[in-house]
């Protein structure tokens, strides 16, 4: 415990120097952790196709990194509900690629001038150009079909990147946060930590203990970013 109050400490001081911007309410408390839809399924290195209920901490899987693709670790579940529902957004794309994902959930396109940028799920309409693995390759497929559907179980794993393949579709780990690379940013801290955990051999860092809900850690996060930059944060 004591390792995690530095953690927040440190991440307390990233915030602060943002400085205080206007935006949402700071007394409020309803946020959300985005998750994908139980069914989903995600590619190992060696070319497993895993689901997500099946992810174990330490997983080595693909994910992508400025567009190359990488390998990274599996760190936690964010949070994870194996027999409750939640609303997703599912997208097929031209190529016949499918994700589905939570309304706030953090998916890039493909911008107007041509760069990557990420916006919650909601926000994503026909025609907009996800990111898919294709023949080994990143490559860009149009939405071609959008459906909001009822779905039982939801996972939100977070990776080393920060980034995780879905079906093959590029997703970021995190949901709330208005910007990813400054979500990926406050989670450095953690990063460090898994990686020196594992180094010396703890298997489970953050004491994943395999019950379902929100992962403390990820409590803690939300209320110290609710109570010093709310602004930062979508709000359901």
């Amino acid at each position: 415990m004591y390792v995690f109050k530095i953690v927040i400490l440190y991440l307390a001081a990233i915030h602060h120097s943002y400085g205080q911007q206007s935006g949402a309410n700071a007394d409020s408390t309803d946020v959300g952790i985005g998750c994908f839809s139980g069914d989903s399924s995600i590619m190992l290195t060696n070319g497993e196709q895993k689901q997500l209920d099946c992810l174990e901490i330490g997983d080595e899987i693909l994910a992508v990194d400025r567009l190359e693709i990488v390998s990274t670790e599996m760190i936690f579940m964010l949070d994870k509900q194996r027999s409750k529902q939640a609303k997703f957004y599912t997208f097929i794309t031209n190529s016949g690629y499918k994700i589905s994902l939570t309304d706030l959930h953090l998916i890039p396109i493909i911008s107007s001038n041509n760069k990557m940028n990420y916006i919650a799920a909601r926000q994503v309409q026909l025609g907009d150009q996800l990111y898919v693995l294709m023949n080994g390759h990143i490559e860009s497929s149009p939405v071609r079909n959008i459906t909001i559907e009822i779905k039982k179980g939801y996972f939100a794993p977070l990776t080393l990147t920060g980034t995780i393949l879905i079906n093959d579709v590029l997703a970021s780990c995190y949901a709330s946060a208005k910007n990813h690379q400054w979500a990926q940013t406050s989670m450095a801290p953690f990063r460090w930590y898994y990686k020196l955990a594992r180094f010396i051999s703890v298997n489970e860092p953050f004491d994943n203990n395999g019950t379902d809900g929100i992962h403390w850690v990820v409590q803690m996060i939300y209320q110290l970013i609710i109570y010093i930059q709310p602004s930062a944060l979508q709000i359901l």
